[in-house]
């Protein structure tokens, strides 16, 4: 084997190594980006259902404010 046949297969070692290492790096990132996907999505249902309860929470409080200030003006009259 010469020293040019010995370089090429080398070198061809080298890459198909670091072409290996770069499909394992990009197989994690889209597994994180999936991930992150599936977690944004029950970010937004939970934002969602937050948003109904505080509207919710403050409709009762709004006819509770309305209904104690209605009873002290009939206690005064």
């Amino acid at each position: 084997m010469s020293g040019a046949e010995l370089l090429l297969s080398l070198a061809g070692g080298v890459i198909a190594l670091l072409l290996s290492v770069i499909a394992y790096f990009l197989k994690l990132l889209i597994q994180d980006s999936r991930q992150m996907n599936t977690e944004l999505s029950r970010m937004k249902e939970s934002f969602i259902r937050l948003e109904a309860e505080q509207i919710l929470m403050k409709a009762i409080l709004q006819r509770n404010t309305k209904s104690t200030s209605r009873n002290r003006t009939l206690k005064w009259d």
